[in-house]
């Protein structure tokens, strides 16, 4: 998998950091940097005052304590010189695939048991994100959308010291302060928790996310996964359902596209946007300019990130059985969402944006300035719909 690529290749920086150790006359103490890669799936932690215990997903920590903020002048030799390099090749492919690995959405789960400290805060919402994340991006449209006041945390896809406070060290995470402070993981779970929150005025939000329990299983390669029961399903009563949905086809079709974003739509983003090194390289120096990177960090994952991940998008479109040409899966999965929402329609809602219609804006719209996005915009229908839905969101935005 790609998480484990990761793994091995900071093992590799850290095995060539010792032989280098050796013969190299002075090694900076700049970069200290500890990160583990785990996947972008999650759990729904509720939590009171005291601990809890909560379980962290199977990862690869990557070894470094030392970096390269300066070196002395001269080597050793030829033969240090060329392991200096590959250490700082390594290090640098190892940090910039760490922040991709999050934009493109691991699939290992947690597995050991952990206890997490939630912070109190006056704050009504706090939501730790990457602004490049399709699942984040998601929770922000529909938090953007519903007029939900929230502070928003990029975190460090490296260091991750913002989200220190857990043992889920995946993003988004929803800190929520309800009376007690809430923890909420998982894009799909939080949109769902947080609308059943906004319509029910009966249930507390920590009784709402209890509905949402994790399933823990194991895949066919025996590894542990979690799963979560009713992802989809708001939690309301015969009477709010009515007032929500015209109908009970009208709520499946909901749940069915949000399904579909899930488990499709977001497969189709890295592949496209990383798919030639010219591609790659503009969506990183879009992820570092708009991440939260240190400069060194930055540095190497604009450049050695890119390139890894060029070559880790093409295993991507192997492993979901997308065409040579993936451009034509982003333009077809396009079109097919144009023609759900149908003629005479503003959006699948109707005339207000459901939540489907803010999980697919959610997850195109870090695709914006890209390549791939403008692609997307001259070769399908989707462009009035879009359109629309940015409309919407700043619409509600100046609202609040």
């Amino acid at each position: 998998m790609a998480a484990r690529r990761v793994h091995e290749l900071g093992a590799l920086s850290w095995r060539l950091a010792g032989q280098w150790r050796a013969g190299v006359a002075g090694l900076g103490s700049g970069l200290a940097a500890r990160g583990a890669v785990k996947s972008c799936s999650g759990y729904v932690c509720v939590q009171s005052q005291r601990s809890l215990p909560f379980t962290s997903p199977h990862t690869g920590l990557i070894p470094l304590s030392a970096g390269w903020r300066g070196y002395r002048t001269g080597w050793r030799g030829q033969e240090e010189g060329r392991r200096g390099w590959g250490v700082m090749v390594a290090v640098g492919g190892a940090l910039g695939v760490l922040h991709s690995m999050n934009y493109v959405l691991g699939e290992e789960q947690k597995t050991e048991e952990e206890e997490t400290q939630v912070p109190v805060g006056g704050v009504q919402l706090t939501l730790y994100q990457y602004k490049t994340c399709p699942f984040c991006s998601k929770v922000r449209a529909f938090l953007d959308y519903h007029q939900l006041p929230h502070e928003i945390v990029e975190v460090n896809p490296v260091m991750r010291k913002e989200i220190k406070f857990s043992s889920y060290r995946k993003v988004p995470i929803l800190l929520a302060n309800a009376g007690c402070p809430i923890q909420l993981n998982d894009s799909s779970v939080i949109i769902s928790a947080m609308k059943t929150f906004v319509i029910s005025k009966q249930k507390s939000l920590e009784e709402i996310v209890s509905y949402y329990p994790a399933l823990k299983s194991t895949d066919e390669k025996g590894k542990a996964v979690t799963e979560y029961q009713n992802r989809y399903w708001l939690m309301l009563d015969e009477q709010e359902t009515k007032q929500l949905y015209a109908s009970k086809e009208a709520q499946m079709e909901e749940m069915k596209w949000r399904r579909w974003v899930d488990n499709w739509l977001v497969h189709l983003i890295s592949p496209n946007v990383y798919r030639t090194p010219g591609e790659a390289l503009a969506s990183f120096d879009y992820i570092v300019r708009e991440g939260n990177f240190g400069s060194v960090e930055g540095l190497f994952a604009k450049y050695v990130g890119a390139a890894a991940m060029f070559f880790i998008g093409k295993r991507l479109k192997k492993r979901h059985n997308l065409q040579d040409d993936v451009r034509q899966d982003l333009y077809k999965a396009a079109d097919t969402w144009v023609k759900a929402v149908g003629k005479g329609k503003k959006f699948l809602g109707g005339s207000e944006p459901n939540l489907a219609d803010l999980a697919v804006y959610g997850v195109l719209r870090v695709m914006e300035g890209l390549k791939a996005f403008d692609d997307m915009m001259a070769n399908t229908k989707i462009k009035p719909w879009y359109q629309r839905m940015t409309n919407a969101i700043q619409e509600k935005a100046a609202l609040h």
